[in-house]
């Protein structure tokens, strides 16, 4: 028999083929054929069988591992921020202005002009006033003369004769001419101080910046007085109290046309009073109040 020939095949390759032979006799007389798993041999198509479970496995496993390999990132993904989020907390925090260094210019100004009475400078972004502030012996000598110490009706911006520590003087008062000559309008810095008697203007240029020897101080437009009444509160520069000054400042802005809402002077607070002549009504005083900004 077909069946016969295999198992002697293997019965000379195991070394016990009577034994097996023996076996697979008695196992053909009772059922006609013969059974491999009698003698110990596992047929072919059971072991392509035992294969492929192992391959479905296998698989199985893998697939698995991949799975929950996804799972895993997604929760990941969920649990942590994400590079956008990150991105988004960073953008919240304010960015720390970088310091720049004071470089004080009035000393080259002092050279240029030949003048040592150049004490400042003051710029009002957005009114195009950019202009050197001297300081004499008076309130009555720079009326008439320029930088270079030259007669001349036109003038040059100075401060009071009083202000003699401007790094620490409670107020600083700045004054300038005006007129209503527009042909000399360029020559004449602060005639743009009157644009502050407009509502829009005073809500929208605030920024007031003085440069001194020792820095550069910002001032912030708090309030807005046509002076009519000649009540010259505001030429008052020593105080004998904290609370003095304040009631000073209270006194020099009542009555004030425009004030900045809910501002109030402090002990601590240093001020800017800059000074025109104004036309309207006649014979009347433009006063701007700044306030230091820290």
């Amino acid at each position: 028999m077909k069946d016969d020939k295999y198992l002697n095949s293997n019965s000379v390759e195991t070394g016990t083929g009577s034994i097996l032979n023996d076996e697979v006799a008695s196992q053909n007389n009772n059922s006609g054929k013969a059974s491999f798993n009698n003698i110990g041999v596992t047929p072919p198509k059971k072991k392509n069988f035992k294969k492929l479970i192992i391959c479905i496995l296998v698989i199985f496993i893998v697939a698995a591992i991949v799975v929950g390999r996804y799972y895993s990132l997604q929760y990941s993904k969920k649990s942590s921020p994400t590079v956008r989020n990150i991105v988004k907390e960073e953008e919240k925090q304010p960015e720390k202005q970088p310091t720049i260094e004071y470089v004080n210019q009035l000393p080259d100004y002092r050279s240029q002009y030949n003048n040592q009475d150049i004490e400042g400078q003051i710029e009002i972004p957005g009114l195009d006033i950019n202009a050197l502030v001297v300081r004499s012996s008076d309130n009555s000598y720079y009326l008439d003369y320029n930088l270079y110490k030259q007669y001349d009706q036109i003038g040059v911006p100075f401060f009071d004769y009083r202000n003699l520590d401007l790094n620490n003087n409670r107020q600083i008062n700045i004054y300038g001419h005006n007129t209503e000559n527009s042909n000399i309008y360029d020559k004449l810095p602060f005639v743009n101080l009157e644009s502050y008697t407009d509502k829009e203007k005073f809500d929208t240029y605030k920024d007031i910046y003085l440069s001194i020897d020792e820095r550069k101080i910002h001032y912030e437009v708090i309030a807005v007085k046509i002076l009519t009444d000649g009540n010259n509160e505001h030429m008052k520069l020593n105080f004998n109290s904290d609370d003095d000054f304040v009631e000073h400042a209270k006194k020099m802005m009542d009555g004030s046309l425009y004030m900045r809402d809910g501002e109030e002077v402090t002990t601590k607070d240093k001020l800017l009073v800059l000074q025109i002549c104004h036309f309207n009504p006649k014979d009347s005083y433009l006063l701007i109040f700044g306030k230091e900004v820290s």
